[in-house]
């Protein structure tokens, strides 16, 4: 357990609002600015460490063993950050879907492109039982991508799935948790519809916000996404990094494979085609989505071009933090041979 003062701590803070903050971002992972920043392998080791007695003592309220045995203070820091960063940045998110949705899927296109490019460069096929895995991997991503797509799902047991799948992005460096949230068709709901009908609750509560309307339904979803989450982020981090440390240029493969597979479902150039389970004679009817399909924008058009401007800048952003993280990691063994 590294000693810390308060200086310390704050900037430890404001590592993992950025690490929450990178994770909501589809193509960038949380892990990754971690491994970054410099506390990565410490929150990995201090998650492993949590078993039934860790609960005891929390019920029993014996902080003091708590953060000596368990490094409790590094881990609630953390977890702070990150829920920080779910506040600040779902509004921001929220103002750039309302402007253009078009722009938004554009840019985190380009930002999981380059992040693939990261892993093909970082991993390569060594033999023949790690390229079955690609394969195997490309095969599933391009099922999904071919199958009907995945709508958005309320159900409160999916909503506690997608909060243990999405915390890989804190743990792998190199997975996109918010990338396969959106695979699992609720993107939005989580990251950015529910955290906001959250602080409108807050501020509600607080008496600054006198006209708007509590939608609890969001709110328990985003409680019970949180609670999958965390739990998720104490039985994965155990679960993945023995797979990670045993096979993890297998399972790169198959990251890889996957990921490739599955571009074609977040295109940002697909229409939806609607049709009415009352006839096609009262537009307003329109409500069961029967299929959708991407296709090639026109350049000639303004928007598609702005929009290829955010997949460039995607792209670029993502490979600029990879390529930082390596001089950071090449610099810290430079240092220690010498």
């Amino acid at each position: 357990m590294q000693q810390r003062n308060k200086s310390d701590y704050l900037i430890l803070l404001v590592k993992s609002i950025l690490m929450g903050t990178a994770n909501k971002l589809p193509g960038v992972s949380g892990g990754l600015v971690a491994l970054i920043t410099g506390f990565y392998h410490e929150m990995i080791l201090t998650l492993k460490k949590i078993n039934f007695k860790t609960f005891q003592l929390v019920i029993k309220g014996d902080f003091k063993k708590l953060n000596s045995n368990y490094n409790m203070l590094f881990l609630v820091i953390i977890l702070s950050g990150i829920i920080i960063s779910y506040f600040t940045t779902s509004k921001i998110l929220d103002f750039f879907f309302s402007v253009s949705e078009l722009n938004v899927w554009s840019f985190f296109f380009g930002m999981i492109i380059a992040s693939l490019v990261i892993l093909v460069r970082n991993n390569k096929i060594n033999n023949s039982k790690e390229f079955i895995f690609l394969i195997i991997g490309l095969l599933f991503g391009l099922i999904l991508s071919v199958s009907k797509p995945i709508p958005e799902n309320q159900n409160l047991m999916f909503i506690f799935f997608c909060g243990m799948i999405s915390i890989c992005g804190m743990i792998i460096p190199g997975i996109s948790g918010s990338f396969l949230l959106i695979l699992l068709g609720n993107y939005k709901l989580l990251l950015v519809d529910s955290v906001d009908a959250l602080i409108d609750f807050i501020l509600i509560i607080l008496g600054i916000d006198n006209e708007g309307e509590i939608n609890f339904q969001l709110i328990k979803i985003l409680l019970v996404f949180s609670i999958g989450s965390i739990l998720g982020l104490i039985v994965l981090s155990n679960i993945l990094s023995f797979f990670i440390n045993r096979y993890r240029n297998i399972t790169n493969q198959l990251i890889i494979g996957f990921v490739s597979g599955s571009l074609f479902i977040i295109w940002p150039w697909n229409k939806v085609i609607l049709e009415s389970s009352k006839g096609f004679d009262k537009l307003s009817n329109f409500e069961v989505i029967s299929s959708d399909f991407r296709y090639l924008p026109d350049l000639n058009i303004t928007s598609n071009i702005i929009a290829l401007a955010c997949i460039i800048s995607g792209f670029i952003i993502v490979l600029y933090i990879e390529n930082y993280a390596s001089r950071k990691k090449n610099i810290r063994l430079n240092r220690k041979e010498h």
